[in-house]
């Protein structure tokens, strides 16, 4: 890039920045950094490369990866950020509208090739793991993801690389649940059957939050007393014994059993198949949940917010290139995903109103689209020639 390179001024961006102190935790060229990968970040085509970066900033790639690498800049802060304004809003938005708040866990994997035995520098920590999406074990990196929902706003609250020989998913999650203030409305904790064990659930009670999760079928439970696995329990009810609910505009045919199950002294346990697919083994879900209060149409109504976790990990990756950085230091890994999750956090209340994030995106480019046009009509108005503005836009 052009050392003469001029990157015209985002007043959102600025004003995201002056409103979280970036300023008091960060020099002027770490903010720069920061700015250009914002700017990169949420125009079309993004992948998290350096390649990408560089068209926003007068810098080499080079100088962008070293920025990443070895930079002398600290992203806890950014993390910090991120957590704090996420529960900050989500915790007023659940109080001013008598809405309740959810608590989402779940990971994916960031597929990478394997490297070739004569690799000298190949990608750091990457791991053998299970994709839920592939259906096989691949090599990439694992990210434990919590996301907070209220209403219709989805946040970030944090993301990190699962490190098998640091600490287990299930005390990670816990020590997650052990950061959450008191919740100011009623709050759930919600994760697939992965995540369903009485320490997860043990450690979000202390705090205030019930769990709702997916159960796996062969999870015993105690009817009458007697110990029977979930899958083997479904094949003694009748028709009688199931009344027809309708979640999202599908119905389910479901049976309600409340008691305790191993380690868990009472909760709610949902058995639900699709309304054409009563008795059918393979189309049986089970569902548990610890407010016994909740009727069994509520109780599936709010797991299916987990969804949401879902669609982040989907727009992580087109957007953001969540999975595409070719990074090989997992520091500078590390940080592309904090700095990945900053855009985000931008996109959904950093702009002038909360908004989702794919319509945050694009209200994001629109605002710095025109803050371009503004630009050049500013050039043009003070007499710079068309051929100096295009130099300076490295557009020449």
């Amino acid at each position: 890039m052009s050392n003469n390179f001029i990157l015209p001024d985002n007043k959102l961006i600025d004003k995201f920045f002056d409103e979280n102190n970036f300023n008091l935790y960060y020099s002027k060229p770490a903010l720069k950094h920061i700015k250009e990968f914002i700017l990169a970040g949420i125009s079309k085509g993004f992948s998290s490369k350096t390649t990408d970066i560089a068209e926003y900033s007068e810098n080499h790639r080079t100088t962008i990866g070293h920025f990443l690498s070895k930079g002398n800049w600290n992203e806890e802060f950014i993390k910090e950020i991120i957590k704090n304004q996420s529960l900050e809003f989500s915790f007023d938005y659940a109080k001013n509208n008598d809405e309740p708040i959810f608590i989402l866990h779940d990971d994916t994997v960031s597929e990478k090739t394997k490297p070739s035995s004569q690799a000298k520098s190949p990608i750091e920590k990457t791991d053998f793991c299970y994709s839920h999406l592939t259906g096989r074990t691949v090599l990439g990196h694992q990210l434990l993801t919590t996301m907070i929902q209220s209403g219709e706003h989805n946040l970030v609250y944090d993301l990190q690389r699962y490190d098998r020989e640091r600490q287990s998913k299930i005390d990670t999650v816990c020590d997650i649940a052990e950061s959450m203030p008191t919740p100011p409305t009623n709050a759930y904790a919600l994760f697939d059957s992965w995540y369903n064990c009485p320490k997860i659930i043990n450690a979000y009670a202390k705090k205030g939050y019930h769990c709702i999760g997916a159960l796996k079928r062969n999870r015993i439970i105690y009817p009458k007393g007697i110990r029977i696995g979930i899958s083997d329990y479904a094949k003694y009810i009748q028709k009688s014994d199931v009344h027809l609910v309708t979640v999202n505009g599908s119905e389910y045919w479901v049976h309600r059993y409340e008691g305790n199950l191993n380690n868990i002294e009472n909760a709610v346990v949902i058995l639900s198949w699709p309304v054409d697919a009563f008795k059918n083994s393979k189309a049986l879900r089970a569902f548990l949940c610890t407010n016994v209060s909740l009727d069994e149409k509520t109780i599936l109504e709010y797991y299916s917010k987990r969804w949401s976790i879902e669609v982040y990990f989907r727009q992580s990756k087109r957007i953001l290139g969540l999975d595409k950085y070719q990074v090989r230091s997992i520091k500078a890994i590390d940080r592309i995903w904090v700095l990945q999750n900053l855009v985000y956090l931008f996109c959904t209340i950093g702009l002038d109103k909360p908004m989702k994030f794919g319509r945050g995106v694009l209200e994001a480019r629109k605002h710095s689209k025109r803050e371009y046009i503004e630009w050049i009509y500013e050039c043009a108005q003070t007499g710079i020639p068309l051929n100096t503005t295009l130099e300076l836009l490295n557009v020449a």
